[in-house]
């Protein structure tokens, strides 16, 4: 039965009866001792009878059928809190403030206010105050999205409701300011400095007096403008800005050639709607995706000290700050999804327009906007918006022959009008002489950029003939920066040194080059205009030839699914190891990135992949650099499929799977993995089949699919089992892992110790620390502590010989647990807080994830149970993102536990029967365990759990 006391009671009752039920459904589930209620009823004078009218009173709501009982210190409405509508308006508030999506939290909190059909019986001035919060905040997600016309009538009922809360009124003034109706705001706020005075005697507050000046003056609520004075004479393009002002924000990719008007048209469209984005207009010209972060950030008034170092950080700081806002946002000028992709603010009612030259793939949900030149009637215009009426008038065929030999190009236009324009003596059929010789046109259109490529070119032209070509195999490579490991391999470091002083390469550090971002664009285009395609492509390959050479003797072993698959082309020189291999690949990631990029570019899809591969063994999958290991594996099998070459395919995709894997995106390593093992067994390679079979066995186990997994990675063991050491090992680890889960320890522990000595015999480090890690979780689930922490600590101190931090993380976090329940707690919190700064460090979601719980287990034990509350707490969100049930359902046995020591009959039931049936579902070994957990944390009691 429903109960509503937001209003007149429901289910209808005598005023009496109604007030008591009115407190009872405000304590739902929760004893209310008598002398409460009649004091809460009556007041400080109750009737002499008042325990028996109380009592008289709660048999008459009990025969309506309200479950009103008596328990020894009072009353209780026995019912679910969310059949009173108090407590479902208080869930739906709570639901809507973790809400980052403005629609969804505008229409939750909208649902919560319908609650309100009137004035509550009991506690009515605390309850409208909870009211009034809700209204606020819902007010202020409409503003937001834009709703403004829409709001005025409702803020005007909440208004008249509640005629002191200043903040109502400055919404409803905000409201109507961006309605366009600045003289109802103005009249609000005078009405409300009436109200104030005469019934307070004080003026309204600053933030409201501010807000009016912002009215008078016309100003917009938000003074972040940060974009480029709007072009007044901005000509065409009706059907393309159409689409943006229709648009309900997203994000939109413009993208033509040089020159054609991207950037006119996102700023002018950017002006045109800057009142529907109220929380600011930003504007960046891209350089780079760090730096274009930094001056987002401060554009939005993020103090300095604030904005961390890193593009990842700054990326998060960045989508945080706009979350909930409104805000338009032009990327000016991006040349790659990589360099926008951080940029993206993840609050729905923003609007991203992206500038860029390149009709670029990989972005998700982008709308396009491809550009061309103007039509002949739209350049005439717009050379006669730039010059007037008067002059184009005159000449209209002169102005059409020069909007001709423009090209109908808008910036030629721009740059032609502008010329006229500051030579008022001359006519318009003089620039149409002076363009009409070919030879000498792009003289005549100079401008910026254009003056710039004349003067390069002279430069170029009194070069040598080698250093014009090492010139043009700068710009070719399209590298930002040229180390010497590639130099070295295609040029003489003489030539290098003229170009440097012909003031066209820059030196930085030690031998390595550098070249300026127009002067390589010049480059480029001289190389594709005089060197034979051969010869380009020979070049790229010589380059990444280069780059495997030294890539390929810092390779390492991994602990992945999948193992390394294909050879190298072998070093083609010896090659110094470098003496801080993180810090030349932290300084080299980008460069060799973009010459994977740049093979792939080209069709050479077979070196492109190979160095791609490399890149993940030597430095992508030993430092988690997932953006750079999927630009790679993207861009080299966007040119495998144009070759068709179906095992090259199955080999990128079965890494993309593994960087999935590791990224905890379970369905979408799923998902490559099935189509790479497809492809291998097409092709009979019974190597490749094994390799993604075991990718899929090890995501089935994580999803707790154990019968698939198993057979995924028995059919793994069987292939590799005379081919690939590693991969039989990988495999047997898999099996050892599930059988552990699955209670079978003697199989697991026999299995894992097979998966260490072939893990061994593969000379696999981290594979043999990972199965005696494995072997250490078996004796630990067993009781057998002491076994335990001997194999644990084993394998701590093998992944410190290593180097792999990540690894270490999960062999600290297992060292501590055993710790824990040795009642070992100072030294396990050390282990636990260092494991969650390298979990952290390298984004590691679900090692945060499995810290997290233990530090729930921690305090647990430590009997820290509010605290281990909050924590496991956390945990279990966790896992209910990355979609683990298995995790999920440990730790809400973990939960029921501090639920039991709380004395919460109620939670630990709860919690431990969404667990018992979880681990009946997967039919892990805890689900054995269910009667014991009562015992263990003496918990008077059955527990009734299905």
């Amino acid at each position: 039965m429903e109960v509503r006391i937001l209003g007149p009671v429901e289910p209808s009752v005598p005023p009496k009866p109604a007030q008591i039920l009115a407190v009872l459904a405000v304590e739902c589930g929760k004893i209310v001792p008598v002398e409460r209620l009649i004091d809460l009823i009556w007041g400080e004078e109750p009737p002499p009878q008042a325990r028996k009218s109380l009592q008289v009173h709660i048999s008459s709501l009990r025969r309506t059928g309200l479950p009103v009982e008596h328990r020894a210190a009072g009353y209780v409405l026995n019912a679910e809190p969310e059949s009173v509508d108090l407590h479902l308006f208080r869930r739906l508030v709570a639901e809507a403030g973790e809400q980052a999506d403005l629609k969804a939290k505008a229409e939750t909190l909208h649902q919560a206010l319908q609650l309100w059909r009137g004035t509550p019986v009991v506690f009515a001035q605390t309850l409208d105050v909870q009211r009034l919060a809700a209204a606020e905040a819902w007010v202020d997600a409409e503003l937001a999205l834009g709703r403004h016309a829409e709001l005025i009538d409702p803020l005007g009922i909440f208004v008249s409701e509640y005629p002191l809360a200043e903040r109502l009124r400055g919404q409803l003034m905000t409201a109507l300011a961006r309605a366009g109706r600045r003289a109802d705001a103005m009249r609000v706020f005078r009405d409300t400095r009436k109200v104030l005075v005469d019934e307070l005697g004080v003026e309204p507050g600053e933030q409201l007096q501010q807000l009016y000046r912002d009215v008078l003056e016309g100003a917009r609520d938000s003074r972040r403008n940060y974009l480029p004075r709007d072009a007044g004479d901005f000509t065409g393009r009706d059907k393309e800005l159409s689409r943006l002002l229709d648009s309900d924000g997203g994000v939109w990719w413009i993208e033509g050639p040089a020159g054609v008007g991207k950037s006119a048209l996102a700023v002018h469209a950017a002006h045109r709607i800057a009142d529907r984005y109220p929380d600011g207009q930003l504007f960046v010209d891209l350089h780079s995706p760090s730096g274009a972060l930094d001056s987002l950030l401060r554009a939005m008034d993020v103090p300095s000290e604030r904005i961390p170092e890193s593009a990842e950080e700054r990326a998060a700081l960045w989508r945080a700050t706009v979350s909930g806002r409104r805000v338009v946002i032009v990327l000016d000028g991006v040349t790659s999804v990589a360099q926008v992709r951080p940029l993206l603010p993840g609050s729905p009612g923003c609007l991203t327009l992206i500038t860029s030259r390149s009709r670029l793939c990989g972005l998700e949900g982008v709308r396009r906007i491809p550009l061309d030149v103007l039509s002949s009637d739209e350049a005439v215009t717009l050379l006669q918006r730039i010059l007037g009426d008067d002059r184009v008038a005159a000449e209209p065929e002169q102005a059409e022959e020069v909007a001709r030999l423009c090209g109908y190009l808008p910036l030629a236009v721009r740059i032609t009008g502008a010329r006229l324009a500051g030579r008022a003596h001359w006519p318009v059929s003089k620039l149409v002489r002076r363009l009409s010789d070919e030879r000498s046109r792009l003289d005549e259109l100079v401008a910026d950029d254009l003056a710039v490529r004349s003067s390069l070119e002279l430069t170029y032209r009194a070069l040598g003939e080698n250093v014009r070509a090492a010139y043009r195999i700068f710009g070719f490579l399209g590298l930002p920066e040229v180390p010497s490991f590639l130099w070295v391999h295609l040029l003489d470091e003489d030539v290098l040194d003229q170009l440097v002083d012909a003031r066209l390469l820059d030196v930085i550090g030690s031998a390595r080059y550098r070249m300026h971002e127009l002067v390589r664009l010049h480059a480029r285009e001289l190389a594709e205009a005089e060197d034979p395609l051969e010869q380009r492509e020979d070049l790229v390959r010589r380059a990444v030839v280069a780059a495997l050479s030294t890539v390929d003797g810092l390779t390492e072993q991994l602990f992945l699914a999948v193992p390394r698959m294909q050879d190298s082309l072998g070093v083609v020189t010896t090659v110094a190891r470098p003496a801080d291999k993180d810090a030349w690949f932290a300084r080299e990631e980008s460069l060799l990135t973009k010459l994977v990029e740049r093979a792939a570019e080209l069709g050479l899809a077979e070196i492109a992949s190979q160095l791609a591969e490399v890149l993940v063994f030597a430095w992508f999958g030993l430092r988690n650099r997932y953006e750079a290991w999927e630009r790679t594996h993207m861009a080299a099998l966007e040119a495998v499929w144009k070759t068709g070459d179906l095992r090259l395919e199955a080999v990128l995709r079965c890494s993309l799977g593994q960087m999935h894997y590791k990224r905890d995106n379970l369905v979408e390593a799923r998902s490559w993995f099935d189509t790479a093992q497809t492809l291998f067994v097409n092709l009979g390679d019974k190597r490749g089949e094994a390799v993604a079979m075991n990718g899929i066995g090890m995501v089935c186990r994580d999803l707790g699919e154990y019968p698939c997994a198993l057979e995924a990675l028995g059919r793994a063991r069987e292939l590799l089992e005379s081919d690939d050491s590693e991969g039989v090992g990988h495999a047997l680890y898999g099996i050892g892992s599930i059988k552990r889960e699955l209670g079978d320890d003697e199989e697991a522990l026999h299995t894992l110790a097979l998966a260490e000595t072939t893990y061994r015999a593969a000379k696999s480090r981290r594979g043999e620390a990972l199965a005696a890690r494995g072997i250490g979780l078996v004796h630990r689930a067993r009781g057998e502590l002491d076994l335990a922490e001997e194999h644990i600590v084993r394998a701590h101190e093998m992944v410190s010989g290593t180097g792999d931090e990540l690894l270490g993380c999960y062999t600290a976090q297992a060292w501590a647990k055993v710790l824990i329940r040795k009642g070992s707690f100072g030294p396990a919190e050390k282990l636990l807080a260092a494991a969650m700064d390298g979990c952290r460090d390298v984004g590691d979601r679900f090692g945060e994830a499995l810290v997290r719980r233990t530090l729930g287990e921690w305090r647990l034990a430590a009997g820290d149970h509010r605290g281990a509350q909050v924590v496991l707490t956390e945990a279990l969100a966790s896992w209910s993102d990355l979609g683990l049930p298995l995790w999920r359902a440990r730790t809400l046995r973990d939960l029921g536990a501090v639920h039991a020591c709380r004395g919460d009959v109620s939670g630990a039931d709860r919690c431990w029967g969404e667990a018992a049936g979880l681990f009946a579902r997967l039919g892990t070994r805890e689900a054995g365990e269910v009667h014991q957990w009562r015992a263990q944390w003496h918990f008077p009691g059955s527990l009734a759990i299905s």
